[in-house]
Formats: C-alpha cells, sequence, structure tokens
C-alpha cells in the first residue's frame, strides 16, 4: 500500500490557495475525521485552516450547512511582514451580495478571484477595524487584474488612504490619481489608527462601456504593513496532502524564518494539531489567531471569542428561528512551547504569540465541540478537550490517526498499472475516509468541508441521485460500514416523508394527483422532497414532477445488505423502510386492466412528466425483488410477499425509442411527455435513462447480449462521459453492461485528466462528493457479480495487467485475484456469510482445483461455465486452473 499510494499526493507550490473558500467543496489539501473537516488556505508567508462540522447546520431561516471558524497562524512582527488587515471586521459603502467586504482581508485572494466588490455607483469606500489601534507604514491593494489579467478597466484609479481614531473623523493619509497597475504597493508616514478606509472616487478606468455606464468598485485584498521592508520573503513553499498517512504537509517562510509544518486530525478525537519546527537560524514571533465567522457570513449569526488561562477559544452561533439553533466553538492551546505575554481575544479572534527558537518544534492543537440541535456550553466542552492534551496524548493521538488509516487502506486495494485512474481512485476514497464515519452526521453534497455560509444547494442532500452516488463505490471497496450515516439520515426524515405521502402528494402534480386521489394523498408510504437536511429537515421543499426520491434513497439500504448479508441491519433498518417505500408505490401505480400491466406516471427528468419513468421502474423493480427475497430470509410477511411479486410480473417494461435508427433506452414512454423538453431521448445529458442498470440493478454483465448491446447502444448514442452530472454514473453503467473496456478506460481517463484539480478531485462548478461515485467503475471493470454469479476481471483488457485484494461482491464475499499476461492467475474468495459460491470460469476449457485455506481440497461442479462450491462463513478459497 505504502508503494501504491506514496505518490498519489496533492502538490502545491504557490500561496494563493485558490479554491480554498468556495460554494461547493474546496480545491486546497483537506483534511476530516467523518465530523469535522479542515480546508487549507492562507497567503503569502501565513497559514490558516479553515475548521468545519458536518453537523453544524443553521436552521433558520432554511437549512444549510455553515461555516465555523478556523485557526490562522502568522508572523508578529519584525521585517513588516504580518499583514495588519488579515481578518480585519470589513463594512463598505455598497457590496455586490456574492462579493461581501471581508473577502477583501480574508487572504484568500488568488488567480481569478474576485474580492470585495461594490453595487454599481461611485464613489464607493471599504472600512477595516483593525480590532485595537495598529502601527502601519504601508499599504497593499490588489485591484481586479492582480487576480483577472484581462479586466484591467476594473482597476481602480483614484482614491484617498484615511485613518480614524472613531469611525467617523477621517484623516487622509495618501491619495492616488491615474493609477492603472493592477496591483499598488504605497509606504507612506508610519500612522496608528484603528480604523482605515480607503474612498475611492473613480473605482474604475472608464475605459470600456461598462466600466463607464456601470462602475463597481473592486478590491480583492486590502493589506496593511509595519516597516518598509514589506512581506518578508516567501521563500522555498511547498504544501502536500499526504492521503497514506492523512496529513497536509507544509513548507514555508514565515517571518523570513523557515519552517516545516504537519497537520492532521485525531481519529476519535475532534482535534485539529498542526506542528511547527523552525528550520532557520534565528528566532522567530509568532501569531496564533482562532477565530468564527467567514468571508460570505449570513445575518443573523453571532460569532465570539475569548481567552481563558492560556487557551484561546472562538464561538459561532447560528441565527435563531422557528427551526433548532446550532453552536460550536474552537478551542486553542500551546503545546512545547512558552507564551510571550497573555493571550488577547477582540471580536470573534483570540490571538495567543508565541517565540519559535531555531530547531524548536511546537504543536499547535484545536479542540472543536458542538453542533447539532440546540447545544449549550460548547466553548466549555472545546477547552476541556483542548485542555486535556499534552506532549504525550498528541503522541498517542497521532499514532491512532496513523493506524486508522493504515487499517482503511488495508480494507481493499487495486493495483491497475495506470497513475491516473489509481490517482483518482484511491483521492476518493480518501475523501470518502475523511468525510463519512459511522455515528456522525452523513455528508451532503460537498462533504464535511464549508468555507461559505451559503454553499450552493445549501449543501443538502439531493435525492435524485446526488447524495446516494457518495456511497456507490462503499460497498464493493469493502467499507460498507462508512455509508451507515447516510441510513440514518434517510431514516430521520421518514415521519415528515409519510406526512408528505398523505398530505402533500398534490404538490407533485396537482390535476393528475387530484384526479386520482382526492385526498391530496396515499394511505401509507413515503414521499420525499429533492433535497433534505439532518434532523428530519427539510432543504429544497421541490418535487420536480418526481416520485422517485424514495426509490433512490431505498438504493442504498438495499446495496448495504446484498454485500453484507448483515440480517440484523436487515430486519431492523433496511426491510421497515423497504416496506414503507413499497406501500406508498402499491398505492400510486395505476393498474391498466386491458394491458394487463402496472404504470407509472412521474417525472423522469426534473420538470417534465411521462409515464413509465426508466429509472424509477429499475429502481421498483430492484425494490420489489428485495423485498421478496428479504421476507423469505425473514420468515415473514409471506401475504405481502405475493402482492410484491405480483407487481413485479406485472410491471411495465423498461421503454425504448429509436434514435438515428437504434434502438435504444428511453426516459419515459414515447409519446406520453408533457412539460419542459418532451423528448424522450436526451442526447449528451445526463443518463437517467441508464439508471435501471445502476443503481437500479435491472440490467447486467449476465443479461441477454441483446438487452446489453442496447444498452450499449444507449451510452454511444448519448455519448455523455463529459456531462458533469454523470460522471458518477456513465462509466458503472457501461461497465455492468460489458461496455468495451479499453474505450471505457480511455473515457474515464480523459475526464479525470481535464477535470482534476490539485487536490485530485474531479472539478465541476456545482458538484463535490459525489463524484467518487465513479470508484464503483473501476471496481467494476475487475470485478462484478450479476444474476448470484461473480466475474472476475469482466470488463478488464486482458492486454493490461492488473490485481486486487478484498474487494467485495453481493452475498458477502471478499475477492481477490490477479490477471497477468492476459491470463487470470487465480482467484481468492472469503466468505463472510456462508452462502453458496458461484464464480465464471476464468480459465473456459480447462479443469480447476478450489482449496479451502488451511483445509485442503473442496468439491466443487461446473455447469454452463459457472463453478459453484459451498462455502463456510469465515473460510478463504482458492481456484486455481490445473
Amino acid at each position: 500500500m505504502q508503494a501504491l499510494l506514496g505518490g498519489i499526493r496533492g502538490v502545491w507550490t504557490t500561496q494563493d490557495y485558490a479554491g480554498a473558500v468556495s460554494r461547493t467543496m474546496p480545491n486546497t489539501a483537506l483534511l476530516g475525521n467523518g465530523d469535522i473537516g479542515v480546508t487549507s488556505g492562507g497567503g503569502n508567508g501565513f497559514k490558516t485552516f479553515y475548521v468545519s462540522k458536518g453537523n453544524f447546520w443553521a436552521g433558520n431561516p432554511n437549512p444549510s450547512l455553515v461555516a465555523l471558524g478556523g485557526v490562522t497562524v502568522a508572523a508578529e512582527s519584525g521585517g513588516g511582514s504580518a499583514n495588519l488587515a488579515l481578518g480585519a471586521t470589513a463594512s463598505a459603502s455598497s457590496s455586490h451580495p456574492s462579493f461581501p467586504p471581508g473577502r477583501a482581508v480574508n487572504g484568500g485572494w488568488g488567480s481569478g478571484y474576485e474580492g470585495w466588490v461594490s453595487e454599481v455607483g461611485k464613489p464607493q469606500w471599504i472600512t477595516l477595524d483593525l480590532g485595537t489601534a495598529k502601527t502601519f507604514s504601508r499599504y497593499l491593494l490588489r485591484h481586479d487584474a492582480a487576480a483577472r489579467p484581462a479586466e484591467t478597466a476594473n482597476n481602480s484609479k483614484n482614491w484617498t488612504l484615511q485613518v480614524s481614531d472613531n469611525n467617523s473623523t477621517w484623516t487622509t493619509v495618501d491619495t492616488v490619481t491615474n493609477n492603472t497597475a493592477g496591483t499598488t504597493d504605497r509606504t507612506i508616514a508610519s500612522r496608528t489608527a484603528r480604523y482605515v478606509r480607503v474612498h475611492l472616487t473613480e473605482p474604475t478606468q472608464g475605459t470600456t462601456a461598462d466600466s463607464i455606464n456601470n462602475p463597481r468598485a473592486r478590491i480583492g485584498q486590502f493589506e496593511l504593513y509595519n516597516g518598509t521592508g514589506g512581506p518578508a520573503p516567501s521563500g522555498p513553499f511547498r504544501e502536500e496532502q499526504n492521503i497514506l498517512r492523512g496529513d497536509v504537509d507544509t513548507t514555508m517562510t514565515v517571518g523570513g524564518v523557515p519552517v516545516t509544518m504537519r497537520t492532521w486530525t485525531a481519529a476519535n478525537d475532534n482535534l485539529v494539531v498542526t506542528q511547527i519546527q523552525s528550520t532557520g537560524s534565528s528566532t522567530v514571533r509568532l501569531r496564533a489567531e482562532t477565530w468564527s465567522g467567514v468571508q460570505d457570513a449570513r445575518t443573523g449569526f453571532t460569532n465570539t471569542a475569548g481567552v481563558a488561562g492560556s487557551t484561546t477559544w472562538a464561538t459561532r452561533r447560528t441565527p435563531s428561528g422557528s427551526r433548532w439553533v446550532s453552536e460550536a466553538s474552537l478551542a486553542t492551546r500551546l503545546i512545547g512551547g512558552g507564551l510571550a505575554g497573555t493571550p488577547t481575544a477582540s471580536g470573534a479572534t483570540a490571538r495567543m504569540v508565541f517565540d519559535l527558537a531555531p530547531g524548536q518544534t511546537i504543536r499547535l492543537v484545536t479542540a472543536v465541540a458542538g453542533g447539532g440541535q440546540n447545544p449549550s456550553g460548547t466553548a466549555g466542552s472545546a477547552q476541556s478537550l483542548a485542555n486535556a492534551q499534552s506532549g504525550a496524548t498528541l503522541d498517542t493521538r497521532y499514532a491512532e490517526h496513523v493506524e486508522w488509516w493504515k487499517q482503511y487502506w488495508l480494507r481493499s486495494y487495486v493495483d491497475l498499472n495506470d497513475d491516473v485512474l489509481e490517482r483518482f481512485y484511491y483521492a476518493h476514497l480518501y475523501f470518502l475516509g475523511s468525510s463519512t464515519r459511522a455515528g456522525k452526521t452523513a455528508p451532503g453534497l460537498y462533504g464535511v468541508w464549508a468555507t461559505s455560509d451559503s454553499p450552493s444547494f445549501s449543501g443538502d442532500m439531493h435525492l435524485n441521485y446526488n447524495f446516494m452516488a457518495n456511497f456507490y463505490g462503499l460497498y464493493s471497496s469493502n467499507r460498507a460500514e462508512f455509508a451507515r450515516p447516510y441510513h440514518d439520515l434517510i431514516l430521520a426524515y421518514v415521519p415528515e416523508a409519510r406526512r408528505r405521502a398523505q398530505q402533500d402528494l398534490r404538490r407533485v402534480k396537482p390535476d393528475y394527483v387530484g384526479a386520482r386521489f382526492p385526498s391530496g394523498g396515499v394511505p401509507s408510504g413515503v414521499l420525499f422532497p429533492v433535497g433534505i437536511a439532518p434532523f428530519g429537515s427539510t432543504a429544497d421543499d421541490n418535487y420536480h414532477q418526481q416520485v422517485g426520491n424514495s426509490l433512490f434513497a431505498v438504493t442504498q439500504f438495499i446495496a448495504y445488505y446484498d454485500y453484507t448479508q448483515d440480517t440484523t441491519f436487515l430486519a431492523n433498518t433496511a426491510y421497515p423502510f423497504m416496506k414503507e417505500v413499497a406501500a406508498f408505490f402499491q398505492h400510486y401505480l395505476e393498474y391498466d386492466a386491458g394491458a394487463q400491466r402496472y404504470n407509472l406516471w412521474t417525472g423522469p427528468h426534473e420538470g417534465t412528466w411521462a409515464r413509465n419513468s426508466s429509472a424509477d421502474l429499475g429502481m421498483l423493480r430492484y425494490l420489489l425483488a428485495a423485498l421478496v427475497d428479504a421476507s423469505v430470509d425473514l420468515n415473514t410477511d409471506a401475504s405481502l410477499r405475493a402482492t410484491w411479486t405480483t407487481i413485479l410480473q406485472r410491471l411495465a417494461p423498461i421503454p425504448t425509442t429509436v434514435q438515428n435508427g437504434q434502438t435504444v433506452y428511453a426516459l419515459g414512454d414515447p409519446g406520453t411527455f408533457s412539460g419542459g423538453d418532451t423528448r424522450p431521448f436526451h442526447p449528451g445529458d445526463n443518463t437517467v435513462n441508464l439508471e435501471f442498470v445502476h443503481p437500479g440493478e435491472v440490467l447486467g454483465i449476465r443479461s441477454p447480449a441483446a438487452d446489453r448491446q442496447r444498452a450499449i447502444d444507449t451510452v454511444n448514442a448519448m455519448n455523455s462521459w463529459g456531462q458533469d452530472n454523470s460522471f458518477p454514473k456513465v462509466f458503472t453503467q457501461a461497465a455492468r453492461v460489458g461496455y468495451p473496456g479499453q474505450t471505457l478506460i480511455d473515457q474515464l481517463k480523459g475526464q479525470i485528466n481535464a477535470k482534476s484539480v490539485a487536490n485530485l478531485r474531479v472539478f465541476d462548478p456545482h458538484h463535490g462528493l459525489e463524484k467518487a461515485g465513479a470508484i464503483e467503475a473501476v471496481n467494476n471493470l475487475l470485478l462484478q457479480s450479476d444474476d448470484g454469479v461473480m466475474r472476475v476481471f469482466p470488463v478488464w483488457p486482458t492486454s493490461r495487467n492488473a490485481s486486487f485484494v478484498n474487494l467485495r461482491e453481493k452475498d458477502a464475499f471478499l475477492v481477490s485475484s490477479s490477471l497477468q499476461g492476459g491470463q487470470v492467475q487465480y482467484v481468492d474468495v472469503t466468505s463472510q456469510a456462508g452462502r453458496q459460491a458461484r464464480l465464471q470460469h476464468a480459465w473456459p476449457g480447462r479443469n480447476v482445483v478450489v482449496n479451502r485455506v488451511g483445509s485442503g481440497t473442496v468439491s466443487h461442479t461446473v455447469s454452463g461455465d459457472v463453478i459453484t462450491f459451498a462455502t463456510q462463513s469465515g473460510a478463504t478459497y482458492t481456484v486455481t486452473p490445473v
């Protein structure tokens, strides 16, 4: 594993930290333990770690994942190296809603960045409250073209720099006219002031129609320094995201002194630890700031900070209202060094100052507490956790952290002899291991990393595929238990989903529902909106004319049992929910007596309406078949079993249509569409019309060749390899039907190469953690189980060597195998539930031997190129050719 993972690292060599502050998933180095998320940020000569918490959700006015705060390390004094404006409280004459003044003092500036942007009009001003009076002799303004070189017309032209002690009486200390530069760096007579203002009389160059007619002030960053030397030379910089150990390793210069940093999160405690070691020859005085809040803060939040002895703390509380109020806190201690003076606090920031001597190593430990609904005393809890740490406890925590990741990686692994595929595969397993853990709040669209109060889609749990796509690859990767938070969050919503099925169904499509169900609902079952949030709350209260969100939701309950055979989970968790989802459709389906079939009306795509959505039909078939099997396994509900079987047998077939002379799978029955786009087939769009393959499990590698060819033709006609929503879908769907392996790999690698960012995640402007769903596609290239038969390397090209260890298959089998020189070398099968093993013959025409490890040869049969043998729970079997 060290050889496989050692070279897979995110690497940064500049300090712009592009994409750290994001409304989606950050693009910088990421850490997490399933509850807290850490995002790497900072700027030239200083380091910031944004800290978020997976259950820190604002309830009011609407549920949303929100930011918490962070920790910043910078030089305290010397050579003018400290940016005194960093983290100041900023206000402005006006602001564009997406670009508040705090963006100009957050240190997050980088290529393409927009900081404070005013509304249209002039003059405009931006004011900084430094908290206390500070002395400075230099200021630096980064205008629009500093980050966006083409936007020279938007560079500030004329302004004055002003200072004040009371925020009302102002003194002008510098005047600039006719500036054209993208960056302004001005040295002035030394001034001491608490408030500093840039007053822009001409905020643009006035050289284009837009800058004349729609003048807006644009300041990417506003920086203040003391001393004429300016920021200390940055020196060499390198940061690495080490996924093998779950660390972020940084080499940089702070206050003119080179240092190394190692940052990690504890496996079992909410601790963020940054170890700082000086590699310089002089002592540097550093400042560690613990703060709450965010640059695009929404109104109604309360941000406070304080000092308790030698521990600094910061607390953030969400707005009050009819729903819950959440609160979370950070508390920071210095271990291994002594403080220079007493820590202080002002507003939302608490500061401690310390000296770092040549060769000295210190550790900053930040404890995180709170989150959830209506907590109290979170600052005290965070302080208690921080104060309980010592050098010895942190050594223990780090050993536990490294061991946790070791065991995580050893659950299963693949060797693909392909750097691109392995980089994607292991990086996205890393994001999953960092963001979902049993007993914690499930990660939504963007995992546990929040650096904005306004994440896209509220960072919610979108149920028409996005939320469940996070977990698609966990089962086959032998990490099924990491999906348990998903089940907890879905089940928390069930009481509301029951109410909606009975009282809110009319909203799906009033004319259709009103005609069929005059009461506005059905007697039983569950109905989910498109977007839910933790604690049984609703984030996106729309249906988009769709009733299938419950079907998407239930697929991951069935998959968990399919792969684990955990009968306790089936009986207590999955089966009751499966029955409720089925109950809704028992009422909702229309029976066509003439055709003797059940039809399903819904929205195949958001906002459309048609009969027999292929996705819904597929997932409903999957559910009904699983219910029949589960009722047998649990020896219950024999009468319902007959009902489910009847519906299953009479469900409408998966619809088809003709595209360019070829029969392909359609979104719904042609000729029945209304609303929006009425085409039954959308080339280049999201491959919804193949979700009956996955996650619907209706068509697989052992299905009739004609049906699989139709699916392959559909993949080709859709040509949706690069469609953003399709990334977690289309590659798996293609693999499941036996799409030509080399072409599939080429398409997948093309998307990975085109869309990967520095932290190795696959990026688009709207999505996040769900891209990890394509892990399933990689596993399916190597191993599939369909119709109860396992098949190794079902789609992987025989010309490419590859191997895998302990991939998990349905019926709770762990499978290992190797393909070398075009030949399968062996197949190892570990049985965890004692089910009969059925294996597609990997050596057609040759005899095989099946050995139980430690016990010798066991009997087997071969029929139709399927090798069958009985297994015992806990035993491992090796199948090899004679």
